[in-house]
């Protein structure tokens, strides 16, 4: 007790920054955590000090005196440095803040006595163990159904970073590029469907390994072991094909929505930005999650638009298990095409980041295999949606020798072959592609800036805790919106991301191959030499596509 008087009596000041164990409060970030006010009892004591930090998202703490840990006055030694105080305000404690608003810290007798009943209640005495036991006995048939609901819950739960960047693999330039594919080629490569499910597999599941056990950002790996410089230059690829293809999908989701209304794109697309933008930034992690699963299961309407068209299961069958190769450029370029719209730049960040954030129960090895459950359901599913697009558009359009050039042209398209409901049915699709994309595009933009300067980030952090990720994410989605409603053609802007993220995406996998070999970062989970080969055969496709990616640009055949 001495000692708390001792360190209480040194005099706290406004303005003194303000610091915990593990900076819990954001303490590395754009903005710092600082003492606003210091408030006294009617005696002149201090009684509490009021805690703010961030400038744009900002968030007040009042926290009593006994949670200060230590003071630190000024010195002249440091100019300016107007001293610190040292709070104890754990992890646990301040991820149940709110994302804004004056908040009250419990006195340190509080917070002892929650976390003892905590400790309670995870761990029941005896006697309440006796008294689950018996309950069980009488009522067998209830626990069986309360069993079934948590092995929901574990299915749920086990959905995350994974599930979603297979889905948002989708997004408005990746339906674009399978609705043209069918069009043209019609069911010719539906077997790199099948190829690339592999590929996009290990591509993701390297990504979530190097994220679970550096429990680090990609940019962060790369600018800690291959020098800032890589890590810039990745980083400012990555955002200038982020910010286009935001762009391209926000005018995807107002076409979609024009479709179905009649209404013109245009007055969509600012209140659609406005909603991603506050579920992105206010919703917690967990919650977030659950929005966009949810949002996922529009692109069910596409399997519903492929049992409406009644295809040939029989050809479709053949040209899925046996590759059916043309050597014109014309198919050579969209099959590179194809492969270049599933295995994107954007989803190798947000992956890495992604599975650093989740968190898994169980063992290292126990927390990969979920990982890799998860981004399996992902691929799969994110696949077969692909899959169901090419086949639709290759049943109708392609017999009917319909020419596209975007997913709004093929939801008219159809139209005129199978009726209103084949437009509405498109449309539903287009509009969930880009609601699951953008926010992935949008973190994964910010995964890249703040982890290549070192401040902390992540979707699970409140927007007060990591200002510099979420101003950066906000300034993205506004250039976006700014870029959307200039009008600018969505057919050149989806090009030109293509052409940056072509090039990008070989390198990003070199990089995987040079860091999941590295034993120095990986330690005992180094890659096997399945990984290797399968990542190793992702790049020479990848880097074939980019060359016929800037063939087909020079030569004017694309």
């Amino acid at each position: 007790m001495s000692k708390r008087k001792h360190k209480s009596s040194r005099r706290i000041e406004p303005g003194m920054l303000v610091e915990t164990k593990d900076g819990n409060l954001g303490e590395e970030d754009i903005s710092r955590p600082y003492v606003h006010e210091v408030v006294k009892d009617e005696q002149g004591n201090t009684a509490k000090l009021i805690v703010q930090k961030g400038t744009v998202f900002q968030k007040q703490l009042e926290v009593p005196l006994d949670r200060v840990q230590k003071i630190v006055p000024a010195s002249k030694r440091e100019g300016d440095h107007p001293g610190y105080v040292v709070l104890d305000i754990d992890e646990q404690e301040a991820r149940t803040l709110n994302a804004h608003r004056v908040e009250e810290i419990m006195s340190e007798q509080q917070h002892q006595d929650s976390m003892l009943n905590e400790v309670e209640r995870d761990l029941p005495t005896a006697e309440g163990v006796r008294e689950m036991e018996a309950r069980r006995h009488v009522h067998g048939h209830q626990d069986d159904g309360h069993d079934t609901q948590l092995r929901s819950s574990f299915w749920l739960r086990m959905l995350g970073p994974g599930f979603l960047a297979g889905m948002a693999g989708n997004d408005s330039s990746a339906v674009a590029s399978y609705s043209i594919d069918g069009a043209q080629v019609g069911f010719g490569h539906l077997w790199l469907m099948l190829l690339s499910t592999p590929l996009y597999q290990v591509v993701q599941y390297s990504c979530a390994r190097i994220g679970r056990l550096t429990q680090k950002g990609l940019a962060e790996v790369l600018s800690e072991h291959y020098g800032r410089a890589s890590a810039i230059v990745a980083s400012l690829a990555l955002i200038i094909a982020n910010v286009v293809l935001i762009t391209a999908d926000l005018v995807a989701i107002g076409s979609g929505f024009q479709l179905l209304t009649n209404i013109s794109w245009i007055w969509f697309i600012a209140p659609i930005a406005l909603i991603l933008w506050y579920l992105t930034v206010f919703s917690n992690f967990e919650a977030l999650k659950r929005i966009f699963i949810v949002m996922s299961l529009a692109f069910i309407v596409y399997i519903i638009t492929d049992i409406m068209v009644r295809p040939d299961w029989g050809s479709i069958l053949s040209h899925t298990f046996l590759p059916h190769i043309d050597f014109t450029f014309a198919s050579i370029s969209s099959a590179v095409a194809l492969l270049g719209a599933t295995i994107s730049p954007y989803n190798i960040y947000w992956q890495v980041q992604g599975e650093k954030e989740e968190h898994r129960p169980g063992s290292t090895r126990q927390k990969l295999w979920q990982a890799f459950g998860d981004i399996g359901v992902g691929v799969v599913s994110g696949n077969l949606v692909a899959y169901c697009i090419i086949v639709c558009t290759a049943t109708t359009l392609f017999t009917h020798h319909k020419t596209i050039s975007t997913a709004a042209d093929a939801a008219l398209a159809l139209v005129a072959i199978m009726g209103p409901v084949a437009k509405y049915l498109f449309a539903i699709g287009l509009i969930g592609a880009g609601l699951v994309a953008i926010p992935v595009l949008l973190a994964s933009t910010s995964y890249a800036i703040t982890g290549t300067f070192g401040w902390p980030s992540g979707l699970s952090k409140k927007p007060w805790q990591s200002e510099g990720f979420y101003l950066i994410l906000t300034a993205a989605l506004l250039l976006s919106l700014l870029l959307a409603f200039c009008h600018l053609d969505p057919i050149q802007l989806i090009l030109w991301a293509n052409i940056i993220s072509g090039v990008l995406a070989p390198v990003l996998v070199v990089y995987l191959l040079l860091v999941g070999n590295n034993r120095k970062i990986m330690r005992q989970y180094t890659f096997g030499w399945i990984s290797n080969v399968l990542l190793v055969l992702t790049f020479l496709i990848m880097a074939v596509a980019a060359v016929l990616l800037f063939y087909g640009l020079l030569t004017g055949q694309q």
